[in-house]
């Protein structure tokens, strides 16, 4: 996979180097190098960079959501991708962020979405959340799993009760498999072909989210979506209940109202190439946009928005 991801990163690479060599770079923070969410950006970064003719976008892995909002907020990058719900705890400076907002962040546009896998071994006797009190838990990838982890298990009571820290995802799936834990968290841009894998080969068990649980974190934030697994992986065997995110690229409130325009312009224009070359943009157009809009909107996408009747 890895090996897969480099060839990706150095084809693209080539290509955006032929495409404006003296152009303005700008730069956007992702996730690891083995996340959906930095392959997305890649396809989406080498669609503009084939259409822009003074601006060239670079995409770079990072630690994950909450800190690319860090780093956009400090001008260390100049667009960052997370969940809605990390962009408006950043905003506001709750939860990670408590005592520290970042008011500087501003909404361009949302791509793609991101869905909460919770899962343990499928002979694992762990049916329901609820039993995972006592239990030792990892919240894989970035920031952002461990967010809405901690969102789920204060719901369910369980926030003191287990056994949780932060860690790779492939490790965590590996120390499930020798039963080291018990059950694995990580909120994941679809599509993601390793879990495509797992359930074909019905590696996983996934754990429902009881409807309850669902309208209380819904509550907390109307950002989170219901959704059933199953509309996104139809050959697991049951129907299960989870929570999934919109995905907002964000930037800092100077940058160039026309870089985020053009860029907007050029995406949506060609969103029919982007699909082809990429799942992950499916069901998008600028009428998506806007969804898990929860912080002030750039102005260069505010124009764009206004120009095709989104907003008025």
């Amino acid at each position: 996979m890895k090996k897969i991801i480099w060839t990706i990163t150095a084809v693209l690479s080539l290509m955006m180097d032929t495409t404006a060599s003296f152009a303005d770079r700008y730069t956007i923070h992702t996730s690891g190098l083995n996340s959906s969410v930095y392959v997305n950006m890649l396809y989406f970064a080498n669609l503009v960079n084939r259409y822009a003719t003074d601006f060239t976008l670079i995409t770079l892995s990072s630690e994950g959501g909450p800190t690319n909002m860090i780093s956009v907020n400090d001008g260390k990058a100049s667009f960052g991708t997370t969940t809605a719900e990390s962009v408006k705890a950043a905003y506001e400076g709750s939860g990670d962020f408590l005592g520290k907002p970042q008011k500087r962040i501003r909404h361009v546009a949302s791509f793609g979405f991101s869905l909460m896998f919770i899962y343990t071994n499928p002979d694992s006797p762990i049916q329901q959340i609820s039993q995972l009190k006592g239990k030792n838990i990892v919240y894989g990838g970035g920031t952002g799993s461990a967010l809405l982890g901690r969102q789920i298990l204060e719901v369910y009571g369980l926030t003191n009760d287990v056994r949780a820290e932060r860690g790779d995802t492939e490790k965590a799936r590996a120390a499930l498999v020798r039963k080291e834990i018990d059950a694995v968290f990580t909120i994941a841009r679809l599509p993601v072909p390793a879990y495509t894998d797992l359930i074909n080969k019905n590696a996983l068990k996934l754990l429902p989210i009881e409807p309850d649980k669902i309208k209380a974190l819904q509550k907390e934030s109307p950002l989170y979506t219901e959704v059933d697994i199953r509309d996104f992986y139809p050959k697991y065997h049951t129907s299960t209940k989870a929570v999934g995110l919109p995905g907002p690229l964000v930037t800092r409130d100077d940058m160039s109202d026309e870089v985020v325009y053009q860029m907007l312009k050029i995406v949506y224009s060609r969103m029919d190439e982007l699909q082809k070359m990429n799942d992950g943009f499916k069901g998008d157009s600028a009428g998506t946009g806007l969804r898990g809009l929860a912080i002030p909107l750039h102005s260069g996408s505010e124009r764009f928005f206004k120009e095709h009747g989104i907003i008025k």
